[in-house]
């Protein structure tokens, strides 16, 4: 879910609701490097903060779009991204830590990286 976050043109509903998965997975992500990284918390939290702060509208805009969809196709909308969110999770933190490592400073510097509008 990185394509999310790695440019400030977002011009279709697709695009935010990318932007609206990535504000539900990546604090899942948060935790798992939290979870085996010291001080990661006190890193990503200011830089995810500003990231959403940065992406408010097209996150809302991404959820309304897939609440919509979720209606139009009878699939439940909150498990749905739940189920989501837990598999990333999963993964994450079942990562061996090299990988996790990686995987957490990357997060880091795309979440500041895409600071270039939005």
């Amino acid at each position: 879910m990185t394509a999310a976050m790695t440019g400030p043109a977002h011009a279709s509903p697709e695009q935010d609701a990318l932007l609206f998965l990535d504000s539900q997975v990546l604090p899942k992500k948060a935790a798992a490097c939290s979870a085996r990284i010291s001080g990661y918390s006190a890193r990503f939290e200011p830089a995810f903060r500003a990231w959403l702060d940065r992406n408010k509208a097209h996150v809302a805009s991404g959820e309304a779009f897939l609440r919509a969809d979720a209606q139009r196709t009878n699939v439940p909308f909150e498990p749905d991204v739940q189920a989501v969110a837990a598999g990333i999770s999963q993964q994450w933190t079942s990562a061996p830590l090299p990988t996790l490592q990686d995987n957490c400073d990357a997060l880091l510097i795309q979440l500041r990286d895409s600071s270039g509008g939005g």
